[in-house]
């Protein structure tokens, strides 16, 4: 927050300093107050029949949102206890050192442990080709997943519509459904929209509700 507020301040002296600080704050204060609105992105937006909108917000962005809340909250927090934690830490700088104890100044007279000794090989590094058949075998996998499961689904969302949801920020969906727990259980065209639905969309939300992805095999079945 401080970088930000120095920037600005910056920029506003490079103006010809039109911009009082007292200004530069309080723009600094409604940008993060926006962010914690958590505004939808246009791109993924969904309306239904009966007028409800629904809106798919990231993970990424989610983060960015509660980092922005715990901004706020830590300010507000200064703002009304920065007295009294400063006349804590004055009361604490003001306090007597004690001498140290004779358990203290015996563990000051004995020697730390001597390491371990290694046994030969134990510091080589596996192969890196090793290293690299396993990453590529891990990414095959997941390339080859079309199919994914999406929990805490909106109960007023139905399926034709959450589709067409995801569609806006993945890919073609082809098959799927949403059960009675409010979980659903999708079959993409490709798998990698149901990669990136998994990569940006894992701990985002739907209308407000977070919601968690988890990719599944070819072989298992829709729920």
């Amino acid at each position: 927050r401080r970088m930000a507020v120095a920037m600005a301040a910056k920029g506003a002296s490079a103006n010809g300093g039109q911009r009082s600080a007292a200004d530069i704050l309080a723009a600094f204060r409604n940008r993060v107050d926006r962010q914690i609105a958590g505004e939808p992105d246009p791109d993924a937006k969904q309306e239904s029949e009966d007028g409800t909108t629904f809106f798919l917000t990231t993970s990424a962005a989610v983060k960015r949102r509660k980092d922005a809340e715990e901004a706020v909250r830590v300010r507000k927090d200064l703002e009304a206890n920065g007295r009294g934690r400063k006349r804590m830490a004055h009361e604490i700088e003001e306090l007597p050192s004690r001498p140290p104890t004779a358990l203290e100044l015996l563990c000051e007279q004995i020697p730390p442990p001597e390491p371990k000794p290694r046994k030969r090989g134990e510091d080589k590094a596996p192969p890196q080709m090793a290293r690299d058949e396993q990453k590529d075998a891990t990414k095959n996998v997941k390339k080859h997943r079309r199919k994914a499961k999406v929990t805490n689904i909106p109960s007023n969302l139905q399926f034709k519509y959450l589709k067409e949801l995801l569609e806006k920020a993945t890919g073609p969906i082809v098959d799927g459904h949403i059960d009675e727990a409010f979980t659903a259980w999708l079959a993409f065209q490709n798998a990698e929209d149901a990669e990136s639905l998994y990569n940006d969309f894992n701990g985002g939300e739907i209308s407000g509700e977070s919601i968690e992805v988890e990719l599944l095999s070819d072989s298992e079945p829709l729920g």
